[in-house]
This record gives structure tokens, sequence and C-alpha cells, in this order.
């Protein structure tokens, strides 16, 4: 199976599919608080680590996929903690000895659509051809998360 994850702090996105296709899991995982302290977000980092801990014990992950990481000026402050859960799930990974791929953004949008600058609807809509989907994923994210795990199936030599 390929887990593919996007973390970021307040939001963090999974799929889990087969080598089929079939959606195994999809879902988000969200920061309850809307102003966490310091203390929280450190107490995040382990409830995400412990969330995937628990999949790996109930799934047999082959590959993980995660989407490199870019920040802005506008959003330096969240980069520690998103940094601080990519290192506990890399370090996580590691232990179980899964393989972890990553891509960009351009990378996913650029397979699925032939357009490295594609919107995310069209993006969307590519997913749920994929996938064959009757409604669009919820959240955009949800469908990157999808189509990041459709190109980490491409890559993975397993499969």
């Amino acid at each position: 199976m390929l887990l593919w994850i996007d973390p970021w702090v307040r939001k963090l996105w999974y799929a889990l599919i087969q080598p089929d296709l079939t959606i195994i899991d999809a879902g988000i995982l969200l920061q309850e608080k809307n102003a966490p302290t310091r203390t929280d977000q450190f107490e995040r980092v382990h409830q995400i680590f412990d969330f995937f801990e628990k999949l790996i014990v109930q799934y047999q992950i082959d590959c993980v996929s995660m989407e490199q990481l870019f920040f802005t000026k506008f959003n330096q402050s969240n980069a520690e903690f998103v940094y601080a859960i990519r290192g506990a799930l890399m370090v996580l990974f590691l232990r179980h000895h899964i393989p972890v791929q990553e891509y960009t953004p351009i990378e996913l949008k650029k397979y699925l659509t032939g357009n490295g600058k594609a919107d995310k609807m069209l993006v969307q809509k590519m997913v749920m051809r994929c996938f064959n989907l009757s409604d669009l994923p919820q959240f955009n994210d949800a469908a990157d998360a999808l189509g990041l795990a459709y190109l980490a199936k491409r890559n993975y030599q397993a499969y």
C-alpha cells in the first residue's frame, strides 16, 4: 500500500491506497485549537506520530510519499512545526524500513494534467478520473493527497 502525507500545522492531509487504486483511507487530521500554544503544537507532533504509527501497525505500507515543502515570508512562523512533523514522521518510517519519496506541487500537477501550473480544480478533476470518483474531493488538498499517492504508485518499483 502507498501512503501520502501533506504535513502542515493546522491541517494534515493523507491518503492510503492499494496498488489497484482502491482508496483504503483518506482524510484530514485537524488541529482542534484555533490559537495553539507552543506546548500544544509539540503535543500535536506527538499525536500525528501516534496516528501514523497505528496506521503502520494496521496496514502493510510499502512506500510513503510526502509533498516537498516551501515557505513564503507569509508562513515562516509555521515552518518550525511543519519541519518537526516531517522529522518525526521520517524517523517513524525509517524505523519501520518504509521508503519515502518526495514530490513538488509542480511535479504532481505536471504528471496529472501535463501542466505544472494547473489550477486546483483541474487537479481535482484528474484525480476524480484516476480514482473513478463520482464527486469532487471535499478539499483541494485531499485531491492532492490522492494525486500524489497515484504519482508515487507510478514511481514505486514494487508495483
